[in-house]
């Protein structure tokens, strides 16, 4: 059951995904979707996901299989990243950012941050070559940052 409708949260297979094609509670044609509520489920889903017992590598998992979108991997791995103490934990979750090509804004902060304030000189590393993989030209003015 690779698809999760996004409007009742029910597990599809790719011929039901859609919500026209398993009787989705959600009446879409009277509740108009706009992108806070739309925010506010992803923020749903986030803390759905975190209260659960995760890992960077069942994050992966559910990426891969398409059981969570881009953006709720993003904030699930910015999440480990903020929250542990584990220098094996945060440059998994780095090394995902790139492993699962997740490039947005959100990413980009996020591994700008780790390499301006970060104090291990590892996490620092890897955060500084991904972002380069993965933001090669807006990660510029970093770089030139990190040589002064």
């Amino acid at each position: 059951m690779p698809y999760r409708c996004k409007f009742c949260g029910m597990n599809f297979c790719n011929k039901h995904r859609l919500p026209e094609n398993h009787e989705c509670p959600f009446d879409l044609k009277a509740k108009s979707i706009n992108l806070e509520s739309e925010a506010q489920m992803l923020y749903e889903d986030t803390l759905e996901y975190i209260e659960k017992d995760l890992s960077v590598a069942k994050i992966y998992e559910l990426r891969t299989t398409k059981q969570i979108n881009t953006t709720l991997a993003s904030d699930l791995l910015a999440h480990f990243l903020e929250t542990s103490e584990e220098i094996d934990v945060k440059i998994n979750s780095i090394m995902a950012f790139k492993i699962l090509n997740l490039k947005n804004d959100t990413v980009f902060a996020l591994l700008e941050g780790i390499i301006l304030s970060e104090e291990n000189p590892e996490v620092k590393n890897k955060a500084l070559a991904v972002i380069t993989d993965l933001f090669p030209k807006r990660s510029k003015e970093v770089r030139n940052w990190v040589k002064r």
